[in-house]
């Protein structure tokens, strides 16, 4: 009874430092979550702003009906949006006044905070598949600290959601491997049909995921039968219940029925449309070598120095004791598949992409960390102390990004904007909104594509230009590098009246890293740029 009474206490401290992680996530992900509110496109880059909710809701997401994602989170934020819809059509609300515009926008964002902590979670779940709940918790705690959730869990990027379901279809993954029962083989296929069509890169995660789970099943049939054949597996039941449950569910998030034009235009979109993504290696071996050189640097960004060494450690002890880490390994299955199947056919690298590789190394490091961590070994406290001054450096790393939103150069630049621009004066933005002030309040024009026949026509007192979208976007030979350039050197009646870019003490990015250069240059390629970005502020020559 003793040692009962210890065990329950045991699993009592683990639920708390559970329920504290959860907790820690909503606070760090909820923090600056107004970045770049009121406005009616914010700051966040790619983010899915209400208006393209809306507008799929006028045309039901049908007739013809189409965007660059999948339509599931569409619908996701459509029921969420629903109360403010309704007092629309009563018209007690003008869903179009910026009031009200707003509100969807932190609906959508706290919806954001709220499925970063179920991936946070379902991570925790995972672990529990793998190991003893120690080790869980601490991999939760390691994808919780993981800065670019920091960032994507209080946008309305899809990033966090299509990724609460990967992980949620990893762990019926893990238990299908474990249990052979069909209820895991269906929610598999159920939750990935979901992962794809919140976002459609996911797809790399199941072309060799599915043939490998197959094999498992024929070694599972096996061992009762020894005439099992592969095509037995193949056609067992599970296996074909599986497949059409998740066709079934992907054609109905796409409404095929109805909308078989829209998605036809969504899959021409993403393969052959207007996406500006641009190799940044060169198509050889070599440039494959690089580009997986540098996702190791992308992943190590996302962990900070650390806790990424501390996870490395953690997949190698796993290496050396493959037996006991058999489950853990089978995770690679997907990872494997998506860099193949998506990375390397899109032939484009970026923190974001390597998520998922990010959340199942982290389970690595949980384990590691929970071995080394054990009462019973030499240098204990030592270790507890080690392990405590990482994660606290780990918060620290991944607040910076908080710290970066709340003291964004733009909010510095619209406070003088306010003082010394007068509401008659006419403003360009030369550049993306989402990397320029928020400049609905003044008479203001922005081009995304700036030309000197764009300032004739607008003749503004004041062009704002932002290092988030300059001319190095641009080919020498393009108008808008002409415009750039010539603005850059004075030639066009515009003087540099000041430059900035805040420079808070709390930031642990190497900021260089992150700086927007060459595309065949190596470095850390994210949104992360898009925060606090340098502004430049002319004024028309009396």
């Amino acid at each position: 009874m003793k040692v009962l009474k210890v065990d329950i206490k045991s699993v009592n401290q683990f639920k708390i430092a559970l329920i504290a992680i959860l907790c820690f996530s909503v606070f760090i992900n909820s923090y600056s979550i107004g970045w770049g509110l009121p406005s009616f496109n914010a700051w966040a880059a790619d983010e899915l702003i209400p208006s393209r909710v809306l507008d799929g809701i006028e045309k039901g997401f049908s007739q013809g009906w189409h965007f660059k994602y999948p339509p599931f989170h569409f619908y996701v934020l459509t029921i969420l949006y629903s109360p403010i819809l309704l007092l629309d059509s009563l018209n007690l609300v003008d869903v179009n006044s910026l009031s009200t515009y707003t509100i969807l926008f932190y609906i959508g964002r706290f919806t954001s905070v709220v499925m970063g902590a179920g991936l946070v979670f379902v991570v925790y779940l995972c672990g529990r598949e793998l190991y003893e709940e120690r080790a869980a918790v601490f991999a939760a705690l390691i994808a919780a600290s993981l800065c670019p959730f920091v960032y994507y869990a209080k946008t309305i990027n899809l990033e966090v959601p299509y990724l609460f379901w990967v992980m949620l279809s990893m762990l019926f993954y893990l238990r299908i491997l474990k249990h052979q029962k069909l209820a895991d083989y269906l929610l598999f296929s159920a939750t990935a049909a979901i992962a794809v069509g919140t976002k459609d890169q996911a797809y790399g995660l199941y072309i060799l995921t599915p043939i490998f789970i197959v094999y498992q099943n024929y070694l599972y049939l096996k061992q009762n039968n020894q005439d099992v054949r592969l095509k037995d597996a193949i056609m067992d039941e599970k296996v074909i219940l599986a497949i059409a449950l998740g066709f079934t569910i992907f054609f109905g998030i796409h409404n095929i029925v109805f909308n078989l034009q829209g998605f036809i235009k969504h899959v021409n979109l993403i393969t052959a449309g207007d996406a500006q993504i641009r190799p940044r290696f060169e198509r050889n071996i070599l440039g494959y070598f690089s580009m997986f050189v540098q996702s190791f640097r992308h992943i190590r960004f996302a962990f900070g120095w650390p806790l990424y060494c501390l996870c490395m450690l953690g997949f190698f002890s796993a290496w050396l004791n493959k037996k006991k880490s058999y489950l853990l390994f089978c995770l690679l299955v997907p990872i494997v598949s998506y860099y193949l199947f998506y990375i390397s056919v899109v032939f484009y690298n970026n923190v974001r992409y390597l998520l998922p590789s990010c959340l199942i190394l982290a389970l690595f490091g949980g384990q590691f960390i929970a071995e080394i961590l054990n009462p019973a070994r030499k240098f204990f406290q030592a270790k507890a102390v080690l392990i405590t001054a990482i994660f606290v450096y780990t918060f620290a790393y991944a607040f910076s990004v908080n710290v970066l939103m709340d003291n964004d150069s733009r909010y510095y630049v619209e406070k003088w904007m306010e003082q010394n621009i007068s509401k008659n004066e006419v403003v360009l933005g030369a550049g993306d909104r989402k990397y320029l002030p928020r400049l609905e309040n003044y008479r203001s024009e922005v081009s995304r594509k700036p030309t000197l026949a764009v300032l004739a026509k607008t003749n503004p007192d004041y062009i704002i230009g932002t290092s988030g979208y300059d001319i190095r976007r641009f080919e020498t030979t393009r108008p808008e590098y002409e415009f750039f350039d010539k603005l850059n050197r004075g030639e066009l009646g515009y003087k540099l009246l000041f430059t900035y870019k805040s420079h808070p003490q709390w930031d642990l990015f190497n900021q260089k890293e992150l700086q927007y250069r060459d595309i065949d240059q190596m470095y850390i390629y994210s949104n992360f740029d898009k925060i606090n970005p340098e502004i430049r502020v002319f004024k028309r020559n009396k």
